[in-house]
């Protein structure tokens, strides 16, 4: 069944795609300064839907909150260790969709995350 494209969710979408790896905190904040009638419960409840039908990428890390990529082609990130920044990664020599990986402690493996960590550039300087 298709998924209805309200005008909420493309509003919600651009938000995603104009901020970078946003949480939905994030997201909601944007959003609610031009549109203050989509409520924080939308807000949520899209993003999820749009991770739920891959329409965008849940970025899960312990300890911090949840944040969104509408980028979903397979590629790394990177998170500040100083700020939390998030930042996409293409590393050369790491397969993208090949790695294959067997638990021998009866763990069924149905994906797996690589997370780089480092400061950013702002942090830097």
């Amino acid at each position: 069944m298709q998924e209805r494209q309200t005008k909420q969710k493309q509003i919600i979408y651009d938000a995603l795609k104009t901020l970078d790896h946003p949480t939905a905190t994030e997201v909601y904040g944007y959003v609610h300064e031009t549109h203050p009638t989509v409520s924080r419960a939308t807000v949520f409840r899209v993003l999820k839907g749009f991770a739920d039908s891959g329409r965008a990428m849940e970025l899960k890390a312990a300890g911090d909150e949840v944040r969104y990529d509408y980028n979903v082609m397979a590629h790394y990130h990177a998170r500040c260790t100083e700020c939390g920044k998030v930042a996409d990664v293409m590393a050369t020599g790491m397969p993208l969709g090949g790695l294959r990986a067997t638990a021998e402690c009866g763990f069924e493996i149905s994906g797996y995350s690589v997370e780089f960590f480092g400061r950013c550039k702002d942090c830097q300087g």
